[in-house]
């Protein structure tokens, strides 16, 4: 039993050290973060708590030498990812397998518009880069109108399946986004920070991180799980792309989406995520769109994500499936970082398993829907 007595002031998570520190456990732990990019080193852990044990054994300590190592064992650990379902095919995007299917592939014309050039005839879509920078974007009149209506019909889907509907804020903290699982990426920063805020503060980059921030430190009764949360938000990200096929409303910096979020018991998350996606399924199918279902291999999951599924749509004027929906199981990932726990029929208590997963993300599902229905 590894006693973590922490020398420092900052909100920290609890996690699985009796597993982490377990040298038995250090080659699967090894594999696992090799499976999914690499990132996280778990020898370096090791080598902290053992700077940290030998440093407890000082007779003279120096607070802030003691902090600092504190600092740099939790940071570290804070970087080794969940560990992947039995079902995640192991390997990068090439790997992707392929669940199902479903829709009817309407037309494939070689004379197909994107969704821009359609909307752009309409002027229904304007990009004020002056006022907003690059990959701003701006709905008018009918595209408008058709995006509050795929929000409505969204939320009219989900709640009559048993979700209840919150709204969060769209400034968050930033250990809140950090616990739901965001990591920078190859040193660039995935999130837009509050100036004057130190940096604590961030926009929300998902309607998961509100619905996190919301119900953290909370403790549930087992009789009231699984809990089902929804919301409709404005996502920000600040995500780069030189693709021509990403361009416009494809990859943007801000964008509508309604998500589903669920807490349960541990033995009902890999439910809990099929209930997701056959939800989405339903949701894109009544759309009329040709889809697929991709079982995401283990290098395209973040690292929160225990399994993650994908669906495509066709987008016949960018001959491509383009992603339009996302559902992950992150087991206790979020849970251990965010304090969110259950008590069972002995009042013990443990830690929630949480899913969450794509109801509607307006930008998309539009390019979808005017590419698949445009007069040939």
């Amino acid at each position: 039993m590894h006693q973590i007595n922490d020398f420092s002031l900052k909100r920290r998570a609890d996690l699985d050290f009796d597993f982490l520190l377990n040298e038995k456990n250090l080659e699967i732990i090894r594999s696992n973060v090799k499976y999914r990019k690499g990132v996280g080193n778990i020898d370096r852990l090791h080598q902290l708590w053992k700077q940290i044990e030998n440093y407890s054994n000082r007779k003279i300590l120096n607070e802030n030498e003691y902090r600092n190592l504190w600092d740099e064992f939790y940071d570290e650990a804070l970087l080794i990812p969940n560990f992947c379902h039995p079902d995640v095919p192991v390997g990068d995007m090439s790997f992707a397998e392929t669940r199902k299917t479903f829709g009817i592939k309407r037309c494939d014309s070689k004379n197909l518009l994107t969704a821009e050039k359609l909307a752009g005839s309409w002027r229904s879509v304007v990009y004020p880069r002056v006022a907003s920078g690059e990959r701003s974007y701006a709905f008018i009149g009918p595209l408008a109108y058709l995006e509050e209506a795929l929000l409505s019909y969204a939320s009219s889907v989900v709640l009559k399946n048993g979700f209840k509907l919150v709204t969060v804020p769209d400034i968050v903290p930033q250990y809140v986004t950090a616990a739901c699982g965001l990591q920078k990426r190859s040193g660039k920063d995935m999130q837009y920070h509050i100036v004057d805020s130190t940096g604590e503060l961030c926009l929300s980059g998902t309607a998961e991180m509100g619905i996190g921030d919301l119900i953290k430190d909370q403790t549930f009764r087992a009789e009231d799980l699984p809990t089902k949360l929804c919301a409709i938000s404005r996502c920000y990200r600040p995500e780069i792309s030189r693709s021509a096929s990403e361009a416009h409303l494809y990859r943007v910096h801000e964008f509508n989406k309604m998500e589903m979020f669920i807490v349960c018991k541990p033995d009902e998350s890999d439910r809990m995520l099929e209930e997701i996606v056959e939800l989405q399924c339903s949701i894109f199918s009544e759309l009329g769109l040709f889809c697929r279902l991709l079982n995401m291999p283990s290098e395209e999951l973040g690292a929160p994500a225990a399994q993650k599924f994908d669906i495509e749509a066709w987008m016949p004027g960018r001959k491509l499936f383009g992603e339009i929906s996302s559902a992950s199981n992150c087991t206790d990932y979020q849970a251990r970082r965010l304090n969110i726990k259950y008590t069972d029929e002995n009042n013990r208590s443990h830690f929630v398993h949480t899913c969450n997963g794509t109801a509607m993300a307006t930008n998309r599902i539009i390019i979808s829907i005017l590419e698949t229905f445009q007069n040939v």
